[in-house]
């Protein structure tokens, strides 16, 4: 109970994915957190804020955006992943890229086998996605939101805005020999066209 008065004093809330409305955040209860089949979700607001492997799909092979819980604060707004929860992968690496020079263009590769997940932890910027068959460009500009990309996806991040700040979660360790950067021989390994 004290808790609550607490947390209510603070003027903690959590946001709902569905229309940004505050609700208060329960007691601490490992299973508002885990994945729910979308009905509960529907039921329970609270439920809505996990984000997972239920998210919808882009369009290109796997790649989908999953929105990240998000704790609104006057002080100040709170998102957190949690390994082996918030994504469909354990991560081993954090890179993040930063003062990219105006109209420079980063990535322009594939993976073999590591797994991604990118976000736009300030500023904006654009991922372009093509998995040899399927392309689409993802305008990231909000720190609760990422984008999932899975082995053997083609990515370009270009239209950087002044001071943004591109994070990455990675599956594997660095390794040059999981890397595709020419584009046609990732093409030939998928047996893509290019469309």
């Amino acid at each position: 109970m004290k808790q609550d008065e607490g947390r209510a004093a603070r003027g903690l809330r959590m946001a709902d994915s569905q229309g940004g409305s505050p609700i208060s955040i329960p007691e601490r209860d490992d299973a508002v957190l885990r994945p729910t089949p979308q009905r509960d979700r529907a039921k329970n607001p609270a439920l809505a804020i996990h984000a997972g492997k239920g998210e919808p799909r882009t369009g290109v092979r796997g790649c989908r955006i999953i929105e990240l819980p998000k704790i609104a604060d006057p002080r100040g707004n709170l998102t957190f992943i949690e390994e082996n929860h918030h994504l469909p992968f354990s991560f081993k690496r954090f890179f993040y890229l930063y003062d990219v020079p105006g109209g420079a263009d980063r990535a322009g590769h594939a993976l073999k086998t590591c797994h991604q997940f990118i976000v736009a932890m300030s500023g904006s910027f654009d991922v372009r996605l093509d998995d040899g068959r399927n392309r689409r460009r993802f305008h990231l500009n909000r720190s609760y939101y990422g984008l999932y990309i899975p082995p053997l996806v083609w990515r370009e991040i270009d239209n950087f805005s002044s001071g943004s700040v591109c994070a990455v979660l990675a599956s594997d360790r660095y390794r040059e020999d999981d890397y595709f950067r020419d584009y046609k021989t990732f093409l030939d390994a998928v047996g893509g066209d290019g469309r």
